[in-house]
């Protein structure tokens, strides 16, 4: 009886109509585990305290360096990297509920900026050492020509950035040649591979001084190439 329900379901037809089923729970219940998780930390990602991820930003940035976040959301990397490099700090986040969020976790920070705008928009006229793009770039369709204007127009020394990987494991791809919901997050524009995240901040004139592969992201320190400096 065993053998006959096993060659029922199987079967390469049944199996294919099975996986494309699990493959869409797996997808809604990372979703709602990512949400439900949030919440039983008190609203934060327990991410943050898994990963570790903050330490890569912070140990590359020096003590005292002006640091523009650009997309700083509920402002949890900013405080780390503020309260052990001792820098000097603005976010920038489009959201409102971030921004509020980011301002109450930054209290204690008076020197420290939370700005709710579209970066873009964005004219202090000041400069900074170091930019942060923590899982930002992923959201944006014209990433390439955003890198370029914050090159031009804040004159950083190097810019640090943080990105998902599509080559994470082998259910990404199997999903997408199902036809099923593959990315980290629906909003995501691209999901890189590493041939593609160098291709792009390349075209950016950014060099790569530093990249790191962890958790299914890559970290990079990229500094702008002299062509571009002088551009």
């Amino acid at each position: 009886m065993k053998k006959i329900i096993r060659s029922f379901f199987y079967n390469p037809c049944i199996a294919k109509q099975i996986s494309r089923i699990l493959a869409k729970i797996h997808q809604l219940s990372y979703l709602y585990l990512g949400s439900f998780a949030s919440a039983a930390e008190g609203g934060l990602h327990p991410k943050h305290r898994l990963m570790d991820y903050h330490k890569f930003f912070v140990d590359n940035i020096m003590e005292g360096e002006s640091v523009l976040d650009v997309g700083c959301g509920n402002g949890a990397l900013l405080r780390d990297v503020v309260s052990k490099s001792k820098a000097r700090a603005t976010g920038i986040e489009l959201s409102e509920e971030n921004c509020r969020d980011a301002k109450k976790r930054l209290t204690e920070f008076n020197e420290v900026k939370i700005i709710q705008e579209d970066i873009w928009k964005f004219n202090c006229n000041e400069y900074f050492d170091v930019i942060i793009l923590s899982n930002v770039l992923e959201h944006l369709e014209k990433r390439t020509d955003l890198l370029k204007h914050l090159i031009r127009n804040f004159m950083p020394k190097k810019i640090l950035l943080r990105v998902p990987m599509f080559e994470r494991e082998w259910l990404v791809p199997y999903k997408r040649e199902l036809d099923i919901e593959w990315r980290l997050d629906p909003t995501h524009w691209i999901e890189y591979t590493e041939e593609e995240f160098q291709s792009e901040l390349a075209a950016a004139g950014l060099d790569i001084q530093k990249l790191i592969f962890r958790w299914g992201e890559m970290y990079a320190v990229a500094v702008p190439s002299s062509k571009e400096r002088n551009a």
